[in-house]
């Protein structure tokens, strides 16, 4: 398994999620995407777009403390370098958008400390 994280502004939620579905062949549901994104209580647990196929998972936490959103990606190797790529693309445009310096590479951090998804355990009281 490798796990890949990054914050995304929140207006490509859909874009995003459509590119790395189409690697992992997981359903979107637009609604569900409306839903987690329009919920106000900045507790709920309904934040939370959780999406899950055949042991690859994708995390999105809608919370909008600031409309920056983390995207955690968990999946089986085989999809490793496309959704690399993907979520390599995205960063680097959305860091083009608001000047930032571009990033050369997003790390595998499965089985690490202190990552984004344990962040997004830690605050909601919820293992994922």
């Amino acid at each position: 398994m490798v796990q890949y994280e990054m914050y995304f502004t929140n207006e490509y939620v859909e874009e995003i999620l459509h590119d790395l579905m189409s690697i992992i062949k997981i359903d979107v549901n637009k609604d569900d995407i409306e839903a987690a994104v329009q919920e106000r209580d900045k507790n709920s647990q309904k934040n939370l777009l959780i999406f899950e196929k055949d042991g690859n998972i994708v995390f999105i936490d809608c919370n909008d403390r600031d409309w920056i959103f983390p995207l955690v990606v968990r999946c089986q190797e085989v999809y490793a370098d496309a959704i690399k790529e993907i979520m390599l693309k995205w960063d680097n445009l959305i860091r083009e958008e608001y000047g930032q310096e571009l990033t050369n590479d997003i790390h595998n951090v499965y089985g690490m400390e202190k990552t984004l998804l344990n962040s997004i355990e830690e605050y909601y009281g919820k293992t994922l």
